[in-house]
């Protein structure tokens, strides 16, 4: 079977994945406690400003029924879902309920996040236990990390290396829980059609995730890939698309084809695998979860940015006579991002609330402008009608609108980063560099350093060319000539 083949492929390639990335030392030094080093407020009562930006729960556990999604919320040793685990997991899957899964919607409301609901599958499922467990350790690790403040991105920390706070004891817990879900998820890629393949892509989903939380650099591919053939293979619901296990489908699959385009933006990989010819229905999938996505990322955007990624690939293998085919691919898709209707996108997403509607667009509006800023520098001799600094403007713009700790910012990072990598202008650069490190204070994912460390990067190639300095083109050019694969969200 082919598909089975292909899979037991991808799962060779989770045995590359086991390392420590090294960490950068500690300088001893003290500043302000970042907002998720802060005490968390135990039950606040709607959505706000905190590190608990929607979260509310009862506390009499007398309310519960066994199937209730805030069931891990109280860890009672007598409840049948826990009395058996150990203190360790506990913890860690009151973690992921209380504080990880907030960071992977943007409305988290009781008994409506689909990443919650699946807490109490880990009693059938050991595999999705023990990859929670990966994700909420590594979370905890994260979070104690040290944060960026200058503009040359060295590091301060609130702890000491030999403080009782080191993240090394969550991070080895995190590793261990991480090696035991890649041995279970290599068995089920053994017996692909006997498997139950939307528990496998759900696991594959928060592999990805514990990558971002981690670093977002290289090892995420992998698993992207994997998914992306296994999500081919599901098969269609015959029953209301509403149910739990739907809704918990849409949002891995979107979450799973978003984090591949905007994979695809920095990476030049020799396949590409169009994520919208697929089939089954993308399309709709997408717009499904456009309301309550992390990400945010408008659908139509997104398929245009698919395209503007295959046209930087084409960019590298064709010649120079082939120049004006591009630049007129360029225009056109050009053209089709600054035509897309933002206020009516925004309006129709289902679910949004009135109030939020106006930060949603102001974000896509963000996102629009990244958008013709790829397309602008995917090729080497880009139009020439356009302005990209006026776009970095109008980002900072729109996002000066969207508060770090506003759950939607967790959908600015990526327009964020275009904008600081594009610009030569150093406030806009300092500007850049100091909304991550707010962002970093509130969503704690490896990702946002390294897109600080990517954009420095790109700071360095323009500005201090070496003789032997890759890429012919733009930013997007030089980046891609480097051969790294970076995941910034």
């Amino acid at each position: 079977m082919k598909l089975g083949q292909e899979c037991l492929g991808y799962g060779k390639l989770f045995l590359w994945n086991q390392g420590v990335a090294s960490r950068g030392k500690m300088m001893g030094k003290t500043f302000a406690t970042p907002d998720h080093l802060q005490p968390l407020p135990k039950s606040p009562a709607s959505e706000g400003n905190g590190r608990l930006w929607t979260f509310s729960y009862h506390l009499d556990p007398s309310i519960l029924q066994r199937n209730d999604l805030r069931v891990p919320l109280y860890m009672s040793p007598i409840d049948p879902l826990f009395q058996d685990m150990d203190d360790s997991s506990r913890r860690y899957l009151y973690h992921f309920a209380t504080t990880l899964c907030e960071d992977l919607v943007i409305s988290d409301v009781p008994n409506n996040n689909p990443f919650r609901s699946l807490i109490p599958t880990c009693r059938d499922h050991l595999i999705l236990l023990h990859i929670i467990v990966a994700n909420a350790a590594m979370h905890i690790s994260s979070m104690s990390r040290p944060g960026f403040t200058s503009y040359m991105g060295s590091v301060e920390s609130p702890f000491p290396d030999n403080s009782a706070d080191s993240p090394a004891g969550a991070t080895l817990d995190a590793l261990s829980a991480k090696h035991k879900a890649i041995h279970l998820l290599q068995k089920s890629l053994t017996n692909l059609p006997s498997a139950d393949v939307d528990l496998i892509v759900t696991v594959i989903l928060l592999f990805i995730n514990l990558e971002l939380i981690d670093s977002g650099k290289n090892a995420w591919r992998a698993h992207v890939e994997g998914a992306m053939k296994l999500i081919s293979s599901l098969k269609p619901f015959e029953n209301d698309q509403t149910s739990p296990i739907a809704l918990i489908r849409d949002r891995i699959t979107s979450d799973c084809l978003t984090y591949h385009v905007l994979g695809s933006t920095l990476t030049n990989p020799t396949t590409f695998l169009d994520p919208f010819a697929l089939p089954i229905d993308i399309t709709t999938i997408l717009r499904r979860s456009e309301a309550n996505s992390c990400l945010s990322l408008p659908t139509a955007l997104l398929r245009i940015l698919f395209r503007a990624c295959e046209l930087s690939n084409l960019a590298f293998a064709l010649s120079s006579t082939e120049t004006p085919a591009l630049i007129a691919e360029a225009s056109s898709l050009l053209s089709a991002t600054q035509s897309f209707d933002v206020a009516a996108w925004a309006n129709s997403v289902e679910g949004a609330p009135p109030r939020r509607t106006p930060n949603r667009i102001h974000t896509a509006l963000a996102h629009q402008r990244a958008v013709c800023i790829y397309i602008y520098r995917s090729i080497a001799h880009p139009p020439g009608d356009m302005s990209p600094e006026l776009l970095v403007t109008e980002i900072v713009y729109h996002l000066s609108f969207i508060d770090p700790k506003d759950p939607l910012s967790k959908a600015t990072s990526w327009p964020t980063f275009i904008a600081g990598v594009e610009t030569d202008n150093p406030v806009y650069r300092q500007w850049a560099l100091d909304r991550l490190n707010r962002l970093w204070n509130v969503l704690p994912w490896g990702y946002v350093q390294t897109a600080v460390e990517v954009m420095q990067m790109a700071w360095t190639l323009r500005d201090r060319p070496a003789p032997d300095s890759m890429g012919a083109g733009g930013w997007v050019q030089q980046l891609k000539a480097l051969g790294n694969h970076w995941l910034i969200a």
